[in-house]
Formats: structure tokens, sequence, C-alpha cells
């Protein structure tokens, strides 16, 4: 292939949510390890086919055309689990806290996301294409390479304490596709349900009808850099909390 046609394919603008998307080229890459926690090991092959994932997570902004959209309601909770105080949306003008528009959208469920992706006609990402997309074909342990940089993401070490508009740490902690904030800001819901390794697509974890629990990915700013790693994993087993957002994927042939 061309180095021209290969430009072309790398980025996209998707037409129903006007988000740009990144390439990622299909093959054999590895997931987990055998070094982290229980629930990322074993370290094992897996194989995904070519598609698109979102640049960067469907911001606040992003989703209130959404909402627009489609009337859904807009993320707005009192709960004992997590202070919303500072997420909440206004219930009556159904707009997201001032300011906050280029920041990822939070305290969205696995639905919610879900309906985005469906609305949008896209996906989520199954969590092995979310490592594939956050270590890239070097397999890192970060989208920058195998030493933590903590000007490179909004974890713990940066001191935010709060999500960050997206692409603040970019280019520094792109992946080499040019894939934003993958690690630290806020954690991501994947298709997949949280099942233990080996990764097989074909075992029901990818069952969209289950209501078990969604793995979510790349860690947030609550989390210090032993957690924020791109092969880490969290089980979803709360309906929504103040650093959980989404982003979404399609197949390389729906293009």
């Amino acid at each position: 292939m061309s180095q021209d046609s290969l430009a072309e394919m790398a980025f996209i603008t998707w037409p129903n949510d006007g988000k740009e998307m990144v390439y990622i080229a299909g093959g054999s890459f590895a997931l987990g390890s055998d070094d982290g926690p229980e629930v990322a090991r074993p370290a094992h092959q897996v194989t995904v086919a070519d598609f698109y994932i979102d640049r960067w997570p469907v911001t606040n902004a992003e989703y209130k055309v959404f909402l627009d959209a489609t009337q859904r309601p807009a993320p707005h909770y009192h709960v004992p689990w997590c202070d919303t105080t500072a997420c909440n949306w206004d219930v009556e003008t159904r707009m997201y806290p001032e300011g906050k528009g280029d920041h990822p959208v939070v305290l969205v469920t696995w639905d919610d996301a879900n309906a985005y992706a469906v609305w949008a006609g896209k996906r989520l990402p199954s969590e092995a294409e979310w490592e594939v997309t956050a270590r890239g074909a070097e397999g890192f342990l970060w989208p920058w390479g195998n030493q933590f940089e903590e000007q490179c993401a909004n974890t713990l070490e940066a001191h935010y304490k709060a999500t960050t508009p997206v692409g603040l740490f970019s280019p520094a902690g792109d992946t080499p596709a040019g894939v934003i904030d993958m690690i630290g800001n806020v954690w991501e819901w994947t298709s997949s349900l949280f099942l233990p390794y080996p990764y097989n697509a074909h075992d029901g974890r990818e069952d969209e009808t289950s209501t078990r629990w969604r793995v979510l990915r790349g860690a947030s700013w609550i989390n210090d850099s032993t957690v924020a790693t791109a092969t880490a994993r969290l089980d979803g087993d709360f309906l929504f909390y103040n650093n959980v957002g989404f982003r979404c994927a399609v197949d390389a042939g729906e293009k």
C-alpha cells in the first residue's frame, strides 16, 4: 500500500458525530502482563481485525449533541459512592458543568455509552482493541513507552485531582498512532465482560445483551502510575462514577 493510501486511512472524521477516528491495523498482539495484578495475567497473544477508534474520549460537548438528538436524560445524580458535585449536569437546561465542554463526559453508565455508540453508528471497543491501541505494535506498558512520565497523562502524579480537557497531555502522551488520553483522565467503558484471561472474543464475553460487569480500561485522575498502565483492568461493579467515560470504535470495513 502506498504512503498516500496509508495517510488517507490513518485519520477519518466519522459523519454521524463528527469525531476524528484513528486507523489501527489488525494483527497478532500481546495482551495482559505476567508482572501486573492477577486480573491482568497471564500475558498472551490475541488477534484483532483492522478497526478505527475515536482519537479522544467523548467530551461533554459531544455528548450533549447526542442528548439533544435522543432526549436521553442528562447525567445528574446524588449517590453515596461518589462525589457528583462538580460533574452533574443541569437537568433543566440539560447543560454540562460550565467550562467543561472539552472535558470527557463522566457519570455515564455502560448503557449510556452503548446508546451513544449505537446513535453514532459505532460500537464500544473490545478490551483487546483498547489495549492494542494503547500499547501499539511495540507492546509498550504506556502509550509513550515503557517508562512512566508524569507529564504525559492526567494521573494522580499530575495533581489535577479532576478531569482535564482532552488533549492537554498531547502529543507527549499520545500513542504512536496519534490516539489521545488512553492513560489517565477517565477510565473507559469497553464492550467486554469482566471475565478471566486469556481473552477469547468467542467465549461469551462480547455478549452485548448480558447484564454482568463490563471491563473498564485506562485508569483516571484518581489513580497513580502503579495502576494507570495500558494493561490495567477494572470491573465496572457500579452504574457510573465521576472518573468513568468512554470512546467508540468501528470496524475498518464500515468506513
